[in-house]
């Protein structure tokens, strides 16, 4: 059975919602469950959506502010100015309430749920602490890649149930396989500059899944594009 909190991250956040909100009606029934715990869940629901969004943002203004980059410096002559990007406004994380390890609080808070006397699997299916379907599977990731200006190379990926993956890659002449970076949520962008000052080089990369930390696949067929100006 799968993990219960190995979902997308817009699933996440429903995940936690749900999980404040029933817990403060559950916690009259489980002997296990105190204010403390309702208290923490709720500030929860604002670390973890507050964590993802701003995350989410900044990689979203790293591209926008990225492709303002590459017409200034590399465009040809002639080319219009872009637009001028406006950061978004990231929410803000203020660790004052909140704990560290949330995820394995809301394990420990579930396991200590089922071993109540009160529980029952209609109220773990309604706090949404019951894995459902399978665990992720054994297949190794999809790598679809092409050549930005500036020679960054973007490389999409699916997620297939997993949290991450771990890139790896080879330049050139390069033999040995070097991490170049985990990636949470598609796609990854390899914006290192060329071995040789302003000049086109062959890039191979490829990608395992990485879940809690942990490589938990093989690795991916290689992907090969050139980086270009």
């Amino acid at each position: 059975m799968a993990d219960f909190l190995n979902l997308s991250e817009a699933q996440l956040i429903q995940f936690f919602q749900n999980l404040a909100t029933k817990l403060a009606v559950h916690e009259a029934t489980l002997v296990s469950v105190v204010a403390a715990d309702v208290t923490q869940a709720d500030a929860n629901v604002i670390t973890v959506t507050n964590s993802l969004n701003s995350v989410n943002s900044i990689r979203e203004d790293a591209k926008e502010y990225t492709q303002v980059k590459d017409i200034l410096l590399y465009a040809p002559l002639g080319t219009a100015l872009p637009t001028t990007p406006t950061a978004t406004a990231w929410p803000a994380l203020d660790p004052i309430t909140d704990i560290a390890g949330i995820f394995a609080w809301t394990r420990a808070l579930a396991n200590r749920i089922k071993a109540d006397s009160a529980y029952t699997p209609a109220i773990g299916a309604d706090l949404g602490i019951v894995g459902t379907g399978t665990a992720p599977g054994t297949d190794v990731p999809v790598l679809k890649g092409k050549a930005l200006t500036g020679y960054q190379i973007e490389a999409g990926w699916n997620k297939a149930g997993h949290q991450g993956v771990k890139f790896q890659s080879q330049r050139a002449g390069e033999t040995v396989w070097t991490d170049i970076g985990t990636d949470m949520s598609p796609p990854f962008v390899d914006n290192r500059a060329p071995l040789v000052a302003n000049t086109p080089e062959e890039r191979r990369f490829r990608a395992a899944y990485v879940d809690d930390d942990l490589v938990t696949t093989g690795w991916s067929d290689t992907l090969v594009v050139t980086a270009q100006g």
